[in-house]
């Protein structure tokens, strides 16, 4: 293959754009650095093309530029998720505990799930600590404020050139559109019922994502990912390990009437007619399917985590080599052999 064709830095082929997929270094740095030494000032190109005549970004990473110590980035994506994960689960071994968890975080987003369902199905739907309050009828408010809340979405990705953002927010309208005009109130019914622990589970994971993203905002800045992620898997191994359970112990499910009023549980399988079986492996699929995302993108954040370690590395060493400092020379060199 042409070695123009070829990183500088690491030998790998070039797959468009200025920074290599594999390494993170910017192919004219790098090649700058292989054979002069270091990297030589060159002036703009007033006919290049501008980041908004280029188009979208396509990679499904977040903008790192608010990250100041790629190491110890690296090191909480390592162990943050399975910490969080790991005490959420082995708080439900525990009776007080467990009681505790299901209050404080599993039933706020259990309820926010059905809300969540019922607001993509057109119903008007306001969650409460302990129930969503519902008129059982479709209505306006709900589907025009999910409708423009999702636009924001897809022009926050355009102004970003994020078309992550954008392929959510189309799938979002997507599942608008079929929960409110293609199913039956019956059925929307059902899948709201369906939402809380199911729902919940998706929100709950949704909140464990967050962790990964937004490193220029207050999620980053404020703290507020370490927050995100533990509610999120708090909630989410509450209402998982229900399900679990259920798989060898029917007596776990929560069937039956809470508060004088019947369980999501007994809605599905009375009022929707479905099995034993169906109730309780559709939960435990869904909760299996959110841990695989979970895992695909523990790898990915990892994987990017190491990538800005080894770019900031990368400039450092250039910086050294432009100011000809000899033992950043040798360095650089071991670096590029």
């Amino acid at each position: 293959m042409d070695a123009s064709n070829l990183c500088a830095w690491c030998k790998h082929p070039k797959t468009g754009g200025t920074i290599c997929s594999n390494c993170g270094a910017d192919y004219a740095k790098a090649a700058a650095i292989k054979q002069h030494g270091k990297v030589q000032a060159v002036a703009p190109d007033p006919s290049a093309p501008s980041v908004a005549e280029v188009g979208f970004t396509v990679q499904v990473d977040d903008s790192s530029d608010g990250i100041e110590d790629p190491k110890l980035e690296k090191q909480l994506r390592l162990f943050a998720l399975p910490s969080m994960l790991v005490a959420g689960f082995l708080f439900q071994a525990t009776g007080f505990g467990a009681g505790m968890q299901r209050i404080v975080f599993g039933m706020p987003v259990h309820e926010l799930g059905h809300a969540t369902v019922a607001w993509l199905c057109g119903f008007n739907a306001i969650p409460t600590f302990w129930k969503t309050v519902s008129s059982g009828q479709r209505g306006m408010i709900a589907s025009v404020l999910v409708l423009f809340g999702l636009l924001a979405l897809a022009n926050y990705g355009r102004k970003k050139m994020q078309i992550g953002w954008i392929v959510l927010a189309a799938f979002l309208l997507v599942m608008q559109g079929i929960g409110t005009f293609m199913l039956s109130s019956r059925d929307a019914e059902m899948y709201i019922v369906f939402g809380g622990d199911a729902g919940g589970m998706v929100l709950a994971t949704g909140l464990m994502l967050s962790f990964y993203f937004g490193s220029e905002t207050q999620n980053y800045k404020g703290g507020l990912r370490w927050g995100f992620i533990g509610i999120g898997a708090a909630a989410f191994a509450d209402m998982f390990m229900t399900w679990w359970r259920a798989a060898d112990d029917r007596l776990a499910v929560p069937y039956g009437l809470s508060g004088g009023e019947p369980t999501d549980a007994f809605k599905l399988i009375n009022y929707h007619t479905w099995s034993w079986e169906q109730l309780i492996s559709r939960h435990v699929n869904v909760g299996i399917a959110c841990l695989i995302v979970l895992l695909v993108f523990y790898v990915w954040g990892v994987k990017q985590a190491n990538r800005m370690v080894e770019a900031k590395a990368l400039a450092e060493r250039a910086a050294a080599l432009s100011q000809g400092s000899p033992s950043s020379q040798e360095i650089g060199e071991r670096g590029l052999g």
